[in-house]
């Protein structure tokens, strides 16, 4: 029988490319890979929860709710598998079908540069079993929508609108010209969230600043959002709370580093609120 040590390494080995393969949106894969971590290590809690996932990515509703029915009863405050079994009962209650994740997760997007990406709560979001289709990271549109800023899935479904204030800045923006990528954070229906990052600003906006409740002249490293649990799992953390990791280097992290240093600390995430954009306007004037 192998040593103990050459076991946890080879569990070690089938995790990470688990979660390369979630990563990659190859969600057969991701199957695969953690059916044989549990069908090693039955008590292994993250291996089923990355399993759940998978089986929700690719509509195989009953057994992702037997991988977290699983993982509650060896863990039964289990957050994020808490959490997916009630998005799991929400399709199932509704007949609705997940709108699977088919693009790779751009770990790009929930880095922090400051001012230029935010993490912004939506307001009016759709029903539970509208949200429950989308996994946290799934790509959206913005589109203005009688003088509000409106959040569509890429396939068309409205999943909620920005706070008015937040909204009309960056209508304002985008109207002049910036560009902004988004994404789901959460879609847990009493605080839904979403990323949105800058990713090209207008000669006109040269001395705008998109998010500025996020901008810190005096820091120049970027930081990340969210912990590897996001990428892992498809949710935030503890008790649906985004979390915000500890300095990288200013080099930008690859995917991998981003969820290797996304497991270290348990900082509040700074949302983005109507206040923080006061300062900012005030600033302006």
């Amino acid at each position: 029988m192998p040593p103990k040590s050459e076991i946890s390494l080879r569990a070690r080995a089938l995790a990470d490319q688990a979660i390369v393969a979630a990563l990659e949106a190859d969600w057969p894969r991701a199957a695969e890979l953690n059916q044989k971590i549990v069908e090693a290590s039955p008590d292994d809690v993250e291996g089923r929860n990355r399993l759940g996932r998978a089986y929700i990515e690719l509509g195989r509703l009953e057994e992702a709710k037997a991988a977290f029915t699983e993982v509650l009863r060896i863990e039964p405050y289990n957050s994020i598998a808490l959490r997916n079994q009630g998005r799991v009962a929400a399709l199932l209650e509704h007949k609705g079908k997940p709108n699977p994740t088919t693009t790779k997760t751009q770990p790009r997007l929930f880095i922090e540069d400051m001012g230029k990406t935010g993490i912004l709560r939506l307001i009016n979001p759709a029903p539970t079993h509208v949200l429950a289709k989308y996994s946290p990271g799934a790509e959206c549109e913005l589109r203005e929508q009688e003088g509000l800023l409106a959040v569509h899935a890429r396939d068309g479904e409205l999943v909620g609108f920005l706070e008015p204030k937040v909204g009309r800045r960056l209508i304002d923006l985008l109207r002049t010209g910036n560009q902004y990528v988004a994404a789901l954070v959460s879609t847990d229906p009493q605080n839904p969230r979403i990323a949105i990052r800058e990713i090209f600003s207008s000669a006109e906006n040269a001395s705008r600043i998109s998010f500025p409740g996020h901008h810190r002249p005096a820091e120049t490293k970027e930081r990340a959002y969210v912990r590897g649990t996001f990428f892992r799992y498809g949710g935030a953390d503890e008790e649906g709370e985004v979390e915000e990791v500890e300095e990288a280097e200013a080099e930008e992290p690859t995917g991998e580093e981003v969820l290797e240093e996304a497991e270290s600390t348990d900082e509040p995430l700074a949302v983005e609120t109507e206040d923080d954009d006061d300062t900012e306007d005030e600033a302006e004037e």
